[in-house]
């Protein structure tokens, strides 16, 4: 069976979720022998034809600049290429599938989160994203949603009734977890932290985010441990967000180097997770993968993850109240939970095996 994956950026990722989740499911597939091709965009720095056994095309469209002409061609390529089964991440071509429908293939949608309910959008082009959501759900043959939360939006909002799957995003094993020595790798990267002495906010600073509610309240506690802030601050809505800086609140800007990133999550005395509009959210699921406690905005996206395996804040007098209670406790059995559950539910095994499963079953029919 030959598999596609369009609508990222392409491979090897270097740019956010979607694309690494692109490369740890097509390289998966290729091991169990399975050819795959994941066409990136103009941008891809990459010259080489395969990467670790995955085809790898890329077309001459930006996908920022052009998404249309991006999945066009995209399609049009994938297409040419034989696929049996074509999974496009994102909506932003799902205008085009009535065009490219053919029985020699399948079309499957990964649409992502909700990103037309996003704060930081303005009126116009939320209206835009949102007749994108949905047309996916109109004429996609079938509909991968990466949260339960998801589907049932569609169900209910969207008009989507059937052939709308569930399968998660995935994650990995900090490597870091239970490290006795990380002090002394924290020193390496220049971190003047210690071991369980911070907590950590990881996010992009965007209202949706609900980093400014988190910080309200650790500004209002009695808390004595230093929050850490990983995110870039090169944005007007972040701009606002300084003024919280202090010798206890700390912004260390955006973090890509990524052992560095996992130290700073394996050695935080807590997670804080603000996001509120997307799905099975990619930096959550490293925070669980991390062994953190997990503390997160009470929505319904949030709780399908962590389940009982943390807490939940709905202002930042809730927030106040819980970075108080975390100082006073280490609470393994929740931390040893959501590593269970990374390990289970989340692995990139598992999450191939189910791609390959739609795959198989689609295809024969």
């Amino acid at each position: 069976m030959k598999i596609a994956i369009i609508g990222t950026r392409g491979i090897p990722a270097n740019y956010g979720g979607f694309e690494t989740f692109a490369e740890e499911v097509a390289v998966r597939m290729v091991e169990q022998g399975h050819p795959v091709l994941v066409i990136g965009d103009k941008g891809l720095n990459y010259s080489q034809e395969t990467y670790k056994g995955v085809e790898v095309k890329k077309t001459k469209a930006h996908k920022p600049k052009n998404p249309l002409g991006f999945y066009g061609q995209s399609l049009k390529m994938a297409k040419s290429w034989g696929a049996d089964f074509i999974l496009m991440c994102g909506v932003g071509g799902t205008m085009l599938i009535p065009f490219y429908s053919s029985k020699k293939h399948v079309i499957a949608v990964n649409p992502d989160g909700l990103g037309f309910r996003r704060d930081k959008y303005p009126k116009w082009k939320k209206v835009i994203f949102y007749s994108q959501y949905l047309i996916s759900g109109l004429v996609s043959k079938h509909l991968v949603c990466d949260s339960p939360g998801i589907k049932e939006y569609y169900q209910k909002k969207l008009f989507r009734s059937k052939n709308c799957h569930v399968i998660e995003y995935g994650t990995y094993l900090n490597p870091f977890n239970d490290n006795t020595v990380l002090n002394e790798e924290l020193k390496k990267y220049d971190l003047p932290y210690e071991d369980q002495q911070y907590h950590l906010i990881v996010s992009r600073l965007e209202p949706e985010n609900n980093v400014q509610i988190t910080l309200e309240g650790y500004t209002k506690s009695h808390a004595q441990l230093p929050l850490v802030v990983v995110g870039n601050t090169n944005t007007k809505f972040s701009e606002e967000l300084l003024k919280y800086q202090s010798n206890k609140i700390h912004f260390i800007g955006g973090v890509y180097d990524r052992e560095k990133l996992q130290l700073l999550r394996a050695a935080s005395k807590s997670y804080w997770h603000g996001h509120s509009v997307g799905g099975t959210n990619p930096s959550l699921l490293e925070a669980m993968g991390s062994k953190n406690l997990c503390v997160c905005h009470d929505n319904i996206f949030n709780r399908e993850v962590v389940k009982e395996n943390g807490f939940y804040f709905s202002n930042d007098s809730e927030a106040s109240k819980l970075f108080e209670k975390i100082e006073t406790n280490n609470y393994n059995e929740l931390k040893n939970g959501v590593l269970d559950r990374a390990k289970s539910q989340y692995s990139w095994d598992r999450i191939t095996k189910l791609y390959l499963e739609l795959a198989n079953e689609t295809v024969k029919k």
